[in-house]
């Protein structure tokens, strides 16, 4: 069992449902619309550098404007029906999506349910019903090291220090160069006040040589990190974003069948910043499948599996009831 050498700090109340939480009752029940899901990249440029980003691998020369993209989703909402383009969710990444935030305030207003992907270096706007995800890779040193920039890790606690009313998750990609700080990243953020932390693994790209500085985590060492995920989980609860049976799909023994059978590649869309559909997914042409450690299939994979959605609602139930005799228990001794 995983030993921590402190208390976990009190984490932000959750919110009640919202309607993407109930809309998740019927992708269980009826399965996912095509285009329900998918990513647009606001734009090709980006303030950092990471070491592992995948997106300069795609050689954009060009990025529609505003008004284009406007055209674009107006001529998707005239020329496509319901079924086959709802407009449910979209995540607009890039490139640094708040450099063009004025393309993103317009754009989301076509979607019921928006998610920013940002490095955090950027104040955040104020927009309530947007969910912001900060991408995080380690702690202090080491996110510092790998996207060779001194002082964004305070700089992005600051933007969520800033704004307590927005959602702000936490994006952690695992490599090699920083699976041995995941503890103590848990605690920064969740002591920081952000709203819920969230994990993948790093996804081998054809032209990323990483000889000097590896980064890919071998599938039978993932399958070790991912049992200390679930312990962390099992302390830290729903400050955990995923749910147990993510964590479980992405396992060895069975990650792979879920790779080739890719919900995101098959029902979703991912858009460059030239409007272009992008081969494979967001991560682009070069990315290896075999080898994917994206939190996004096994997201999707896991809001129809049945057989482990009723396995997740068991445990919970479960530790609840255990949490409830616990108290009775307690108060009786007091």
């Amino acid at each position: 069992m995983l030993q921590l050498d402190h208390t976990p700090p009190k984490l932000r109340t959750r919110r009640l449902p919202t309607a993407y939480d109930l809309a998740k009752i019927g992708f269980f029940l009826f399965g996912f619309p095509r285009n329900a899901f998918g990513s647009i990249d606001v734009s090709k440029e980006c303030n950092l550098r990471c070491k592992h980003c995948y997106f300069f691998e795609q050689d954009y020369q060009g990025e529609l404007s505003v008004d284009q993209w406007i055209e674009k989703l107006e001529e998707l909402k005239r020329t496509t029906s319901r079924t086959e383009n709802p407009f449910f969710q979209c995540t607009w990444v890039g490139g640094e999506p708040l450099i063009r935030k004025d393309l993103i305030e317009r754009g989301r207003k076509y979607f019921r349910h928006n998610t920013v992907v940002t490095n955090g270096t950027i104040p955040l706007p104020n927009w309530p019903d947007v969910h912001f995800y900060i991408s995080i890779d380690g702690d202090e040193e080491t996110h510092e090291h790998i996207r060779n920039k001194k002082g964004i890790y305070k700089r992005a606690m600051r933007n969520i220090a800033e704004h307590p009313e927005l959602e702000v998750t936490i994006a952690y990609c695992i490599t090699r160069q920083n699976v041995h700080c995941i503890e103590q990243a848990v605690k920064d953020w969740a002591e920081a006040g952000a709203s819920r932390m969230t994990f993948d693994f790093y996804t081998p790209i054809e032209t990323i040589v990483d000889d000097a500085e590896p980064l890919f985590l071998p599938l039978d060492e993932r399958d070790g990190v991912l049992d200390r995920l679930l312990e962390l989980k099992r302390v830290y609860g729903e400050f955990f974003i995923l749910p147990e049976r993510v964590f479980r799909l992405m396992k060895s023994d069975v990650c792979k069948q879920v790779t080739d059978n890719c919900l995101f590649s098959v029902k979703s869309f991912a858009l460059g910043p030239d409007g272009t559909q992008k081969e494979k997914c967001m991560m682009g042409p070069k990315a290896d499948c075999d080898r994917c450690g994206c939190v996004v299939p096994f997201y999707l994979a896991s809001l129809v599996d049945r057989r482990l959605i009723a396995e997740d609602l068991a445990n919970e139930w479960s530790l609840a009831a255990r949490r409830a005799a616990q108290g009775v228990v307690t108060a009786l001794l007091g």
